[in-house]
């Protein structure tokens, strides 16, 4: 599959979420929330893998053996109103930083808000929360590994 290739508002994104209860989900009586943590990314793209070319299969995207997957749909993920941005999910197969991930994608937005100004840092906060509304509806594609 070409770097170029469309996502399609239908697919399923999978995000893994480590297993840090407390700081990248909680329960609040009896329910699952994931916290805005869970979207943290150095770049302000949080990556997200095409479950598609995961063959919908979720352990197949866990960073850590212990992590739990969320899953997103695109179209939600393109409907988050961010004051004065556009949100997008764009494939980004292989990059450097996980080589053999054909699978790989990132949520952006235009303009992008990367840098270090306290509002891009507000402003990247809200898509980091709308994120963990749409996961915590969905709840776990797979629920991290308990001791």
């Amino acid at each position: 599959m070409n770097k170029n290739a469309s996502i399609w508002d239908d697919e399923e994104l999978y995000r893994s979420v480590r297993n840090e209860l407390g700081v990248e989900y909680i329960y609040y009586e009896g329910k699952l929330r994931i916290r805005s943590d869970a979207f943290r990314d150095l770049n302000k793209k949080p990556s997200v893998d095409r479950a598609k070319l995961k063959e919908f299969s979720p352990f197949c995207s866990k960073l850590s053996d212990t992590d739990g997957i969320v899953s997103l749909i695109a179209r939600d993920v393109r409907s988050r109103k961010i004051v004065g941005h556009v949100v997008d999910v764009i494939y980004d197969p292989n990059p450097k930083s996980d080589p053999e991930n054909y699978a790989h994608s990132q949520i952006v937005v235009d303009p992008d808000f990367s840098g270090t100004s306290s509002r891009k840092e507000r402003t990247f906060y809200k898509l980091r929360r709308s994120l963990a509304r749409l996961a915590t509806e969905r709840g776990w594609t797979l629920a991290p590994k308990t001791n």
